[in-house]
């Protein structure tokens, strides 16, 4: 049943929330009530987005009259926000990863169950044009029954680690920031979960900088309907910023690269790979929050990605990042 109210809308977090706010500006469902930022430099963008800036983020908590929030701030600060948010009954759309902790993920599942709000979080590259493609080629049972996938997110921006915000807060992990995104793709494509992880770690190409996390993490995965997965978070590689992909199926094979998708159907030495095309789409970041708009004002129960989907991706980079220290497989349950 549709809602005929507007959404009262919120931004917390102006880096990559200004997308969202200009997606809230821009929507027909949603009036932008407050932005919010601790960098207060960042008061100006209230111009441009013509709303008032709050500079305590508690007042946006207490507005009564706002029931969604989107939360874009630095990792160390979601878990707080998602508290508040949910404890004051608002709608809540967060940037990755929901949160650092096994702790802090039990204390928001926990709160979740108490209070009736929808929750989720922004794992874009399910609405880049090339991803979706690949959904509908394994749906179709082209490439029949998955039963190995690899992805690699190469982040390419060295600069970012080493005088960005990612280095100066109390922890940062490569998994949670980055490497979220393949494995999310991956429950999506094999339409399963992890059920257990083992990683491998190092910094060697930031050990003299003042970034003091790992910059390049592998790790395996092992799913619940038997498939093998293997994810590298590489945010220290010199290339352009893209994602990788082999997709492994009993009927043929899938190769993601950065402009390209390639199908191949034989073994055959000559034979060449069918070359997919998708139509490029410039607003692809925005589609996701879109839809959750669009969710909410249909009043709808269900989200996507569902939280199940959002939970297994949390928990599996806790236990690659577990893995590092233990050298072991960890178990991955939600």
């Amino acid at each position: 049943m549709k809602n005929n109210k507007k959404i009262n809308a919120a931004c917390i977090g102006l880096g990559f929330g200004m997308t969202h706010a200009k997606v809230f500006k821009k929507n027909k469902h949603v009036n932008l009530i407050n932005v919010s930022d601790i960098d207060l430099k960042k008061k100006n963008y209230s111009k441009i987005l013509n709303t008032k800036f709050i500079e305590n983020e508690n007042e946006v908590f207490k507005n009564k009259k706002i029931n969604l929030v989107s939360i874009a701030t630095y990792d160390n600060f979601h878990y707080t926000q998602i508290i508040k948010g949910i404890k004051s009954k608002k709608n809540l759309f967060i940037e990755k990863p929901l949160c650092q902790s096994m702790t802090q993920f039990k204390n928001i599942k926990k709160c979740l169950r108490k209070n009736n709000i929808k929750l989720s979080s922004n794992f874009v590259l399910r609405h880049h044009p090339k991803f979706k493609r690949v959904k509908e080629i394994i749906e179709k049972k082209i490439i029949g029954k998955i039963y190995s996938i690899e992805g690699e997110y190469n982040y390419g921006r060295l600069e970012k680690l080493n005088s960005g915000w990612r280095g100066k807060i109390p922890f940062y992990s490569i998994v949670q920031g980055g490497g979220i995104h393949i494995i999310d793709l991956m429950n999506w494509f094999t339409n399963s979960f992890p059920i257990k992880a083992i990683s491998a770690a190092n910094k060697i190409i930031t050990k003299n900088s003042k970034f003091r996390f790992n910059d390049n993490n592998i790790a395996i995965l092992k799913f619940y309907n038997g498939a093998i997965g293997k994810v590298s978070s590489n945010f220290s590689c010199v290339m352009p910023h893209h994602h990788f992909f082999k997709i492994f199926g009993s009927k043929g094979s899938i190769t993601i690269g950065k402009d390209y998708i390639h199908l191949y159907r034989n073994t055959k030495k000559n034979s060449k790979p069918q070359k997919i095309k998708y139509k490029a789409d410039k607003n692809y970041k925005n589609k996701l929050l879109e839809n959750y708009i669009n969710l909410l004002k249909r009043n709808s129960k269900i989200i996507n990605p569902s939280l199940k989907e959002i939970f297994y991706s949390i928990v599996t980079c806790f236990a690659i990042d577990r893995s590092i220290k233990t050298n072991k497989w960890e178990k991955i349950k939600i």
